[in-house]
């Protein structure tokens, strides 16, 4: 009988503690690394040649919105497909926990506005049979899971199951009772496993009438009794999406919550947005010991998208309401010269605070027609909207919303929504206080692929442009990340860790894909955009492989992940 479960043999091992690489084997057992040696005579149950590869720990995302995609997709993909053994769930303050049996349809739709998760998805994929938030693990917890998965309670469905979804985004305060209940969700989510709380005042994010979220409305108050419940327990974090669309004012008042928050709590903060390393605040607020990690993206992050369905343009207040409604409500708004005309004065305006990302995602060098719907319009495909704006003797806004228009709001674009400046990428990135594990899988499943990060970040900055070494880069990728949430025995691999690996050839590494493609493999055969690893041989997940190169094995090893468990 063999004494163990699994042998990898041969590989070098970057064990994710910074340590110097090594050849060596490792073996699992019960689900945990039981040894790693030069050489292991005994053997495994299963083995795998690892000659020419890495072993090394599986990659942790601490930024996903795969609360309703883990209902039909237990492996979260494409986090799983390119090497995410663990994650976390419930990020800016969105989730479907708790909420009321009333409300599902009305916070699956703030769900499709917002994060662009596919709304027949939803409605064919989800199983509802939870209402509270512990309902909510514990309906995870009986699926089956393909990676580990940790979940923070979403501070807008706690304020709209209080006071009502509709209510909670317009009232700017509460009674002591309402407190008092919101108080008692989060302390129930806390006891029953969750990692922290997690709000959102990012003003690109809109529900699908336009209007605010609860989270952009909350009363400072609110928010302070949150971290107060946070206080009372010795594990987990405060996630903060500030965003775009805020003047220096709002991110002033801002940034003195979140200090606060996160004094009050003793617990850290979790910041994704804001510039905060630009400012004098970040700087004052580490200087004074507050525990602050920054969320960073490692690439550039281009969306793909008709203006029939797309959000991500609502941090410009005046692009808000035509945007809003079905592709002929919205046509109707972009046909209105009143219209047209407020947009490019937001154009124009740019962000007060964030002009970086704001220029980025309205620059029309990089701004591109992908393809045209009708013949007539050929001549197009492929410019960016400068070219076209030139050609058309036009505003770029006319010239791209007129051939949008033109073929009923069907032609696909492409744009930079996130940096485009690679000297920007690599400060972020190099920063000691960030992290790289953020990737908003499971949202934007139409336009966006940013779940490639793992592959992409050791292929393009470890191996081509060297940036860190490669001990240094597993660090950021799971050890740092799984400190940072408390999931524990993860994110290194030594005796007795928890066996989350990805074995891999470097010079192999890269996407299956010149650029991402179409699937229908969601519910109701809506249509998301995928990519796929090349050199990612193996993924394990406590022990038990989950995919062979990109074939998937059907096994479920994955965890709910409870923070209780993580404490003692």
């Amino acid at each position: 009988m063999a004494e163990y479960d699994l042998v990898i043999r041969g590989g070098t091992i970057v064990d994710g503690t910074g340590v110097p690489r090594f050849k060596a084997d490792l073996a699992v057992k019960d689900g945990r690394v039981a040894k790693i040696s030069g050489r292991i005579p005994a053997s495994g149950a299963r083995e795998i040649d690892a000659s020419g590869c890495i072993v090394a720990p599986g990659a942790i995302d601490l930024h996903t919105h795969y609360d309703a995609q883990l209902n039909w997709d237990p492996y979260a993909s494409l986090s799983g497909w390119f090497g995410v053994t663990s994650l976390t769930i419930g990020q800016c303050g969105f989730g479907f926990a708790p909420t009321r049996p009333d409300d599902r349809e009305l916070n699956m739709r703030m769900m499709n506005r917002i994060e662009a998760i596919p709304l027949e998805s939803m409605r064919q994929g989800m199983r509802w049979d939870w209402e509270t938030f512990p309902q909510y693990l514990e309906s995870l917890d009986s699926q089956g899971l393909g990676v580990n998965v940790g979940a923070l309670v979403p501070f807008s469905p706690v304020r709209g199951y209080v006071l009502g979804m509709i209510p909670a985004r317009e009232r700017t305060s509460v009674t002591e009772a309402e407190l008092n209940q919101m108080k008692q969700i989060l302390y129930d989510g806390m006891k029953a496993g969750a990692f922290g709380i997690s709000a959102d005042k990012n003003m690109e994010d809109r529900p699908e009438d336009g209007s605010f979220l609860p989270s952009h409305v909350a009363s400072r108050e609110e928010f302070m009794a949150m971290a107060e419940v946070m206080g009372q327990f010795g594990v987990g974090h405060i996630g903060w999406t500030i965003g775009m669309g805020h003047d220096e004012a709002e991110l002033d008042s801002q940034r003195k919550l979140l200090a606060d928050m996160t004094r009050a709590s003793g617990r850290p903060l979790h910041l994704d947005g804001g510039n905060a390393t630009d400012s004098e605040w970040f700087e004052e607020t580490r200087k004074e010991g507050l525990p602050i990690v920054l969320q960073e993206v490692c690439m550039e992050v281009e969306a793909e998208f008709t203006f029939g369905e797309y959000n991500l343009f609502d941090y410009m207040p005046n692009w808000v309401d035509p945007m809003v409604g079905t592709p002929e409500e919205r046509a109707a708004k972009l046909r209105r010269p009143e219209v047209r005309e407020a947009m490019k004065a937001d154009v124009a305006k740019g962000s007060v605070t964030q002009a970086a990302m704001a220029d980025t995602r309205t620059d029309w060098t990089r701004f591109r027609v992908l393809q045209v719907a009708n013949e007539r319009n050929f001549k197009y495909e492929g410019m960016t909207i400068a070219q076209m704006a030139d050609v058309d003797n036009k505003h770029p806004v006319d010239a791209m919303l007129d051939l949008a228009l033109d073929e009923d709001l069907e032609t696909e674009f492409s744009h930079v929504v996130a940096f485009g400046d690679e000297n920007k990428i690599e400060q972020s990135i190099s920063n000691p206080h960030s992290h790289i594990s953020v990737s908003d899988g499971g949202a934007h499943t139409r336009y966006l692929t940013a779940s490639q990060w793992p592959i992409y970040f050791l292929s393009h900055w470890i191996r081509d442009k060297e940036l860190m070494t490669l001990e240094q880069a597993h660090v950021k990728m799971s050890q740092y990340p799984a400190w940072f949430a408390d999931f524990k025995d993860r994110g290194t691999l030594r005796p007795g860790t928890w066996a989350d690996i990805i074995v891999y050839n470097m010079d192999e590494l890269g996407m299956l894909y010149e650029r991402p493609i179409f699937a229908t493999d969601f519910p109701g055969g809506e249509r998301r955009l995928i990519q796929k690893p090349t050199g990612l041989r193996y993924t394990i997940v406590n022990g038990a492989v989950t995919f062979e190169g990109n074939d998937c094995t059907g096994a479920l090893p994955g965890k709910l992940l409870r923070s209780y468990d993580m404490a003692s």
